[in-house]
């Protein structure tokens, strides 16, 4: 039987930030402090517990390595006796067959824990919560709250969608903190679970604007706690989003590992998901595998992603995922393969699904768009048709530069560069001098 990879262990040492000789050497020192022998572990023994061609080490090892790492259990490092019938590894993900919901969810927020331990944001939702008791918040809570903070949700989204996160930061930051102040009110149990699972899509989109601006600590801040909302929801769903945007952002800021990590975290207990909501994962997932240089497992995770969507039933969806059609999959589809066509592979692939993402956003997912013909751009410039790379770029000029976006100029910038080594085809140079008037116009 082919052995699985032992995430947990895996995602709790890149939290750590050690690497596998400095765990050994940690744990090594941690059994002579237990037994008064040292260990004998070395880089190679941590490299085969994460291949998990190990699974239970010995009992002192076992104890050495939870000390260090701070983990509760030996589950919580995907440790487990081989020859237990009640311990057994049912994905090569994170999800433990324990028995109850409440024990697998525990297990992973544990592991989530471990994951994020690393990203320096604090504790969001109690300073949010805690803001959030002093202001002025009505004592109890009803059905025409909840809808008051979806209408929210949806506004701004809309917003963000045409415009850019950037143009509506601030009035986001404002109805994130009356939405976090309703959370302290008195309710029904119903109305509650209604109210977390609204406040954290409201604080989740205010993630994303704050990620488009560029504020990546705000944005991290505002994902920790749309999170936070999601377990007190008890939502896998809106968990899994919302760890899908902290993918994203991981992949965008240059740490894809991280973003595997999340991102195996955020397909925990896929049971319980749409096909949609699969889909909408495994495209994810196709973008931060070609990061990490793994292209033919990122072009299978795109055909994964498209065979999920092929048997989804919209009635069925939750509301969040609304936003997640054909356009939008063909779209990260494309942005996935544009790394692997790069490398001169499905290159093909890469051009259909970003022209097919081109032509079917609506006219209110403009920001999207735009960067589907950027990508375009810089894909033909580099590996494909120049001169119809040029027509791409100056599309792609016309639709990112009205946008208030960070990424917009992060993209432009992009495409100036796969200009650059193009500079004598006819119009490149023009092109490049409209990107770095779009850029310096930018606020």
């Amino acid at each position: 039987m082919t052995a699985k990879p032992n995430h947990r262990l895996v995602a709790a040492r890149g939290a750590l930030g050690l690497t596998q000789e400095a765990l050994a050497d940690l744990a090594n020192a941690q059994v002579e402090r237990n037994t008064g022998k040292p260990g004998a572990m070395d880089a190679d023994y941590i490299s085969k517990l994460e291949r998990g061609i190990h699974r239970w080490p010995g009992k002192h090892y076992r104890c050495a390595l939870r000390e260090v790492m701070g983990a509760p259990a030996d589950i919580d490092l995907g440790f487990y006796s081989t020859r237990s019938k009640a311990a057994t590894v049912v994905s090569d993900t994170y999800e433990v067959a324990l028995g109850s919901d409440d024990v697998k969810r525990q297990a992973f927020l544990r592991a989530l824990a471990a994951t994020v331990a690393g990203m320096g944001v604090g504790n969001p939702a109690a300073e949010a919560l805690g803001r959030a008791a002093i202001g002025d918040a009505p004592s109890r809570v009803g059905p025409a709250d909840v809808q008051q903070v979806d209408h929210a949700i949806n506004l701004f989204g809309q917003w963000q969608d045409l415009y850019g996160g950037g143009v509506c930061k601030d009035a986001l930051a404002g109805q994130v903190k009356w939405a976090t102040q309703l959370l302290n009110a008195s309710a029904t149990d119903q109305i509650k679970n209604d109210l977390y699972r609204s406040v954290g899509f409201l604080v989740d989109v205010a993630g994303w604007g704050a990620f488009d601006a560029g504020d990546h600590r705000a944005a991290r801040n505002y994902f920790q706690l749309a999170i936070y909302c999601a377990e007190q929801a008890n939502d896998w769903g809106l968990r899994a989003n919302v760890l899908s945007d902290m993918v994203r952002q991981a992949i965008y800021v240059g740490n894809p590992d991280d973003g595997l990590s999340l991102i195996e975290l955020a397909q925990v207990r896929q049971d319980r998901q749409t096909p949609t909501v699969r889909a909408m994962l495994s495209a994810v997932h196709a973008h931060t595998l070609a990061k990490v240089n793994r292209g033919e497992d990122s072009y299978a995770a795109v055909m994964a992603a498209e065979q999920h969507f092929s048997n989804q039933n919209p009635a069925n969806d939750p509301p969040w995922i609304t936003y997640f059609n054909a356009a939008d999959l063909a779209g990260d589809a494309g942005h996935a393969l544009l790394d692997v066509a790069l490398t001169g592979n499905h290159i093909e692939a890469a051009r259909s699904r970003l022209r097919q993402s081109v032509d079917s956003y609506s006219p209110g997912q403009a920001r999207a768009r735009a960067f589907s013909l950027g990508k375009l751009a810089i894909l033909e410039l580099n590996v494909g048709d120049a001169a119809q790379g040029i027509s791409y770029a100056e599309q792609a000029v016309d639709a990112e530069a009205p946008l208030r976006s960070q990424r917009a100029i992060d993209d432009l910038t992009e495409v100036g560069k796969a200009l650059s080594a193009r500079k004598n085809l006819a119009g490149a140079v023009e092109v490049r001098s409209r990107i770095r008037r779009a850029i310096s116009a930018q606020p």
